[in-house]
């Protein structure tokens, strides 16, 4: 049995370099960099998070640097075994002036009788843009938010958002087999894509928006290969 647990992991670019610093179950691996700039993936140690655990990670992306954060597989929350509150995510992602940031995790899947608050903050310096990119499928069959008020349905739900200095998409929104989606455009500069839909349907409507962001192209296209054994655990 494991009790709830609090952790804060770190990464910070400037130019080719990369620093971190990460807590147990929160680890990080450097991923290999191309023209495109520096790449990490996240690795949940321990699995979860469970209900009860507390995890935070901050990204700082100094001015003109580029850095993509993955996931090096699907975030599965649970229920925890001897508490009822919920597992919590808390992500600060600040990227400083003519930065690029791609964050693209793999799917959250939350399981039947989980409670997940999640929240994603990011801060852009004149000139810097980012690309955020969320899908969460649900694993189970809560009524009331997979109802008309929910999802109605739904496992699902995709989100895109294009924020600072990017294009504006040409499409504002669709449906085909599976998914339906559509763009909002943002106070400021910027938009975000909502899907919702199959879990393969969102997927697909999103790979398609991130590879329609030609400034971030060679940034956020990137391998899913396997984490190097080269982070230094944290305490």
């Amino acid at each position: 049995m494991r009790s709830g647990i609090r952790a804060a992991t770190r990464v910070t670019v400037d130019g080719p370099r990369v620093r971190w610093t990460h807590e147990w179950p929160v680890v990080l691996r450097p991923t290999g960099s191309g023209p495109g700039g520096e790449r990490v993936h996240l690795v949940h140690a321990a699995g979860g998070p469970l209900g009860g655990d507390d995890l935070a990670l901050s990204v700082d992306v100094g001015p003109g640097a580029r850095l993509a954060v993955h996931s090096a597989g699907a975030t599965l929350v649970q229920p925890g075994a001897a508490t009822d509150a919920p597992a919590r995510w808390t992500v600060d992602l600040r990227v400083g002036a003519g930065g690029r940031l791609h964050w693209a995790p793999e799917p959250t899947v939350v399981s039947d009788r989980a409670a997940l608050e999640s929240a994603v903050r990011v801060t852009l310096a004149p000139g810097a843009a980012a690309t955020v990119r969320e899908t969460v499928v649900l694993d189970g069959a809560d009524a009331a938010l997979r109802g008309p008020a929910g999802t109605a349905g739904a496992r699902a739900v995709g989100t895109l958002v294009r924020a600072g200095a990017l294009p504006l998409p040409a499409e504002a929104a669709g449906e085909s087999d599976g998914v339906r989606w559509a763009w909002t455009v943002l106070d400021g500069r910027g938009a975000v894509l909502l899907a919702v839909g199959a879990p393969a349907a969102v997927t697909a409507v999103l790979d398609a928006a991130e590879h329609d962001v030609p400034e971030l192209d060679e940034v956020g296209v990137v391998s899913r290969a396997e984490p190097r054994r080269r982070a230094r655990t944290g305490a």
